[in-house]
Formats: C-alpha cells, structure tokens, sequence
C-alpha cells in the first residue's frame, strides 16, 4: 500500500470523529506541557496541524482527552509516515504495556478499545505498513509486537 493510499485509509476511518472543544483537549489540566498542547492543537483541524506541532509533542498522546485524542490520532499516524521521530514515539504509544503493569495497561485500554473497528483497522494497516518498510530485525519485531499484543485480532 503506497504511503497516499495509507493517508487516504487513515482519513475516512477518522472522518466522523468530531473536533473537540478547545478547553477538551488535554486531560491532564495540570501537566506543564498542557498549555502548549492545548495552543498547538486546540481548534485546529487535525489536518491544520503543522507537523513541526506533532514532533514537538510526539511524546505527549497520553495527554488528550480520549475524545482529543480520536481526533487528532490522524495528525500523528500522517506525521508519522515521513517523520522518524513521530514515529518512534507513534509506536510506544500504540503499544500496549504488558501485564506486569497493570495501570498502565488499563490506561491504554481505557484509550484505544473505544475506537471504531474501522479505525483500529487504520491503525493496524500503519502498524504493519511500517513494520514491512524497515530492515533491521529489531525494529520489525518491535512493529510486530505492537501488532500482535492489540492490534491484530484474534484468529478465529
């Protein structure tokens, strides 16, 4: 799948997602980086989202509000197709923590389980999509375990 058939696939699993308040779109009202989240991001379509916005908060998915972070999940999966350091952090994130951390596995699953179908398949084509572009054995397993510990669904 070409890198514009991916995009293409991204949008219309997210196109229904409806853009949240700006006051709606961190969780954490307290973190330090909020403020700057809450500028860079709020009320922008996430396509408006400059890609220099998305690597300087590549690290901070975890603070949108869930409905925030349904919107502008898009903004990072795109950034992430030209972008190394987007997609570094993109993959952390979408990696489910294993179960010797339980609060952080319920975190994750509070977050991502509340996607659509169609949305979670997005995902899991930009998952397997970069797990197939990269060389080295290690960054492929470390795609694939993405895939395989949330993404993948189970075989019937």
């Amino acid at each position: 799948m070409s890198d514009d058939s991916l995009r293409q696939s991204i949008e219309q699993a997210f196109a229904d997602v409806p853009r949240p308040e700006k006051k709606r779109v961190a969780y954490a009202r307290g973190a330090w980086e909020t403020p700057k989240l809450v500028r860079d991001f709020g009320g922008r379509h996430w396509k408006d989202v400059p890609i220099e916005k998305v690597r300087d908060h590549a690290a901070h998915l975890s603070l949108f509000s869930l409905e925030a972070l349904a919107y502008y999940l898009p903004a990072y999966l795109s950034a992430a197709l030209v972008d190394l350091d987007v997609r570094d952090f993109l993959l952390s994130s979408l990696t489910i923590p294993d179960e010797t951390q339980p609060d952080l596995r319920a975190f994750f699953l509070r977050r991502f389980d509340r996607l659509s179908p169609l949305q979670k398949n997005a995902i899991r084509m930009f998952l397997t999509q970069m797990r197939d572009a990269v060389a080295s054995p290690v960054s492929k397993q470390f795609w694939s375990q993405a895939l395989e510990t949330y993404w993948d669904p189970p075989s019937e």
